[in-house]
């Protein structure tokens, strides 16, 4: 029997495969191509689409998408949908989160659920640097172009201490993961994002004959919030590792390795922001830092952090 994949969610069909037009999609994935519910029973098909009967476009009647009713008087649209002016105010209707005001036009959407005008009095809406949220009120500036919203600014490492206290975490999650050696006492410093070349951290080092007295600065962006501040800054740490113990590498076998240790802090978080920050670098079309993390990502589910550790180290 051939191995059928769902429409929806591309994954496979085992035993609950409902066929539409030529494709085939799970149960629970069927869903009306214009209202978007889940459709159950009797659905019709148009131009190769599932709909409910009352929606589907072959009808020619304007049908209400979130009532399933017709629409005989004045209507509002959006993306193509019609909606009773009752049903869109009370379940449709999209509040700006900056101006507070319905948005019954184009919009921008960020991935936390937050919704803008494209504009405010000729003026795009600014998105946080480090979460990619909508700012809704007055930006926290890291530099003269890079803004991030309060919830990133709550947790901002500007001080020393704070520093030490992200370092120290770092330090306990290595240890858990076997990752050792790594100097203790590099001494960090933080700049503003203007100052920092295009990076959120980089590491600079002088290695000498005797690899242990391998001479490091780290150099972190000023403001970043704690979680992105610790996973950028087990990054640099890992570029330690690598210069102290190990083998010439290219590149994206580099920069994926030391992004794998940063996934791991996030891991280890397992918070909300910890997963879009997964999510944002497993997508990452860089040809260094994305495919060389999901290159190491796949060696490491392969030989696991033992492995994969002395796969890269110097013989």
């Amino acid at each position: 029997m051939p191995v059928r994949i769902c429409t929806k969610c591309h994954k496979v069909i085992t035993s609950d495969g409902i066929p539409v037009a030529g494709k085939y999609y799970h149960k629970k994935c069927l869903e009306c191509a214009y209202c978007g519910q889940k459709l159950a029973g009797f659905f019709v098909t148009y131009k190769g689409l599932p709909y409910h009967t009352e929606c589907n476009p072959a009808s020619g009647k304007k049908v209400c998408a979130y009532c399933h009713k017709p629409i005989t008087t004045s209507s509002y649209s959006l993306e193509n949908k019609y909606y009773h002016k009752e049903c869109y105010h009370q379940h449709i209707e999209k509040q700006c989160c900056v101006c507070g005001k319905p948005i019954r036009s184009k919009y921008y959407e960020d991935e936390w659920g937050n919704f803008s005008h494209t504009e405010h009095d000729g003026v795009k809406p600014r998105f946080c640097f480090c979460c990619g949220r909508i700012i809704s009120g007055k930006p926290v500036m890291l530099g003269k172009e890079t803004a991030i919203c309060s919830t990133c600014s709550s947790s901002s490492v500007t001080t020393d201490a704070q520093v030490e206290q992200c370092r120290q975490k770092v330090i306990r999650v290595f240890d858990e993961l076997g990752i050792t050696g790594i100097p203790l006492t590099i001494p960090i410093s933080m700049k503003p994002t203007d100052e920092m070349e295009g990076t959120l951290g980089h590491i600079r080092y002088y290695k000498t004959r005797t690899p242990n007295l391998a001479d490091f600065r780290i150099y972190m962006t000023y403001g970043l919030p704690r979680l992105y501040f610790q996973g950028v800054l087990a990054h640099e740490m890992l570029h330690s590792w690598l210069a102290l113990y190990g083998r010439e590498v290219t590149n994206d076998e580099s920069e994926g390795f030391c992004n794998l240790g940063n996934a791991f802090i996030y891991v280890k978080d397992d918070s909300d922001f910890a997963h879009y920050l997964m999510k944002r670098m497993y997508k990452n079309a860089d040809l260094v830092y994305g495919d060389g993390y999901r290159l190491q990502k796949q060696r490491y589910e392969k030989l696991g952090w033992a492995g994969l550790l002395e796969s890269l180290r110097h013989k």
